[in-house]
């Protein structure tokens, strides 16, 4: 099933180069559109989301995308039957925005945090997708995807992300995770210093201390004190290489 998937992808990137080098007049196949200049790629989601009969995965990278943009139009709408995915970049979950959009939505939706860079995708029902790529000069174009092969492949890998991403709560202003001695504390389980000596650097005495770790736990879904420091860095509560 990887290799199919791989195989599909790999056939998705080579007839988007192809449309590429065709030219924008030219840009139409059976199986992949370049969306011309001045064609709304947020039109052209909305019209695939309405049609969805089930399943809506969004991959968003950036507050500030065209995505994210498609995220929060779909999210103020009054209701949708298909339930809706959102895979994205941490930046993004944490944005007033975004959190104010979450928490106001009648629709149903599930959100994950992206571990990794991930091309900013929208795939409705693994049978067509719009995906965002740079352009050969400069700047970044969406193709609209028809072909069931290549929907369905990058639907798989979207799964396939979906599971290995940490889930996360974006509806949640602030918590003990997300204040000055919530992020001191974090950097202490992730550096593995013990909790005595933790609780001294904060001036904090340690049942206190060891009451803050629990609850920040609890916070960020993590099962372990080892597992809390990756998840920090997932959650974007902590830089990543330090």
């Amino acid at each position: 099933m990887a290799d199919e998937v791989g195989r599909a992808l790999l056939q998705l990137q080579e007839l988007i180069k192809t449309t590429q080098c065709d030219g924008e007049e030219a840009s139409a196949s059976g199986t992949v559109r370049i969306l011309k200049s001045g064609e709304s790629a947020v039109d052209v989601c909305g019209q695939l989301i309405d049609a969805a009969r089930s399943d809506v995965g969004i991959i968003v990278q950036a507050p500030g995308s065209e995505v994210a943009a498609i995220a929060l139009e779909l999210l103020s709408r009054p209701g949708h039957h298909a339930h809706m995915r959102l895979l994205c970049a941490a930046p993004v979950v944490h944005s007033g925005a975004f959190r104010a959009a979450l928490t106001q939505s009648a629709l149903s939706y599930t959100v994950r945090v992206a571990d990794s860079y991930l091309s900013e995708t929208v795939v409705v029902d693994s049978r067509a997708a719009v995906l965002w790529s740079d352009r050969p000069g400069g700047g970044r174009q969406a193709s609209f995807i028809s072909d069931p092969a290549s929907a369905g492949a990058l639907s798989s890998l979207f799964a396939t992300r979906w599971m290995s991403a940490a889930p996360a709560k974006p509806g949640a202003e602030a918590g003990r995770a997300r204040s000055e001695t919530g992020r001191r504390i974090l950097e202490s389980l992730r550096d593995g210093r013990t909790d005595e000596a933790a609780a001294r650097e904060l001036s904090i005495p340690l049942r206190t201390y060891r009451r803050y770790v629990a609850e920040i736990m609890r916070e960020i879904d993590a099962s372990s004190r080892f597992q809390a420091g990756a998840r920090a860095v997932q959650l974007g509560l902590l830089p990543q290489g330090e």
